[in-house]
């Protein structure tokens, strides 16, 4: 056995250690890379972003891309949490590698698609969804989201007929059927639109848009005391919102108090 300065004993291994450490090092990362601690680091991402940890969920998904660079559900998560943190070009970046590695990913193109929406490119969106829905086509959220991005680019009769589409799918969708009733109320048929108001109120009673967008049908149809029942509904519901006073201007326009 051979000794270290000062007579101490050198033990074999270490000497191969010493000599070889660039070797014992990529031997570690190497270790390291196995796909299944990347899948674990894509769950513990995942995990994180179920929690709104946005941050936090970024550095799990950085983690499982570096040891497995191929890991299209790590990608796929990543692009969702730039999403979140309202960083469209980076969630467009991540997405499209996700596609790229998994390009029967119906998540990733719908996710791409609310990320192009996002900057505006609402001809892109609407590619992204619609390959989305011809690879999952029962999917709900896929119609309603495609029918955004029509609506955006001033295509009402798409966007009618994909909110009508998504809640056949689901039809206990409250926000799609706020969605259909702008539409309809776009196009002047206030009573359609106050038919969709109703239901999504029936679905969920707090939800403050329903309340605040029928107020306006019913000030169109001339119905006024409802009008002025639903805009005291929504201001108690957001009772902080920036324009209450002229909500409540417009309460004493309608001839309440």
């Amino acid at each position: 056995m051979s000794k270290l300065p000062g007579g101490a004993a050198r033990r074999p291994w270490a000497v191969v250690a010493l000599a070889a450490g660039g070797v014992l090092v990529l031997a570690v990362l190497a270790l390291l890379a196995r796909p299944g601690l990347a899948a674990t680091f894509t769950t513990r991402g995942i995990d994180a972003a179920n929690r709104g940890q946005w941050d936090r969920a970024l550095a799990e998904f950085n983690w499982a891309i570096r040891l497995d660079p191929r890991n299209a559900t790590a990608y796929l998560e990543r692009g969702n949490a730039c999403w979140r943190k309202h960083m469209p070009d980076c969630a467009v970046a991540d997405l499209t590698q996700a596609i790229r590695l998994d390009p029967d990913s119906a998540a990733a193109y719908h996710a791409r698609g609310l990320a192009y929406v996002t900057t505006g490119n609402t001809a892109q969106a609407i590619a992204d969804h619609t390959q989305a829905i011809r690879l999952k086509p029962q999917e709900a959220s896929f119609y309603a989201d495609r029918a955004v991005a029509y609506q955006l680019s001033g295509d009402y009769d798409r966007a009618l007929a994909d909110c009508s589409t998504a809640l056949q799918l689901d039809p206990a969708n409250a926000p799609t059927f706020v969605n259909r009733g702008l539409l309809y109320a776009s196009q002047g048929d206030y009573a359609s639109a106050i038919a969709d108001y109703t239901e999504a109120l029936r679905l969920d009673t707090q939800l403050s848009a329903a309340y605040l967008n029928r107020a306006l049908a019913y000030r169109e149809s001339g119905e006024n005391t409802r009008a002025i029942q639903d805009l005291r509904a929504y201001l108690a519901l957001e009772p902080d919102v920036p324009n209450r006073a002229q909500l409540e201007q417009q309460i004493i326009k309608l001839g309440g108090p």
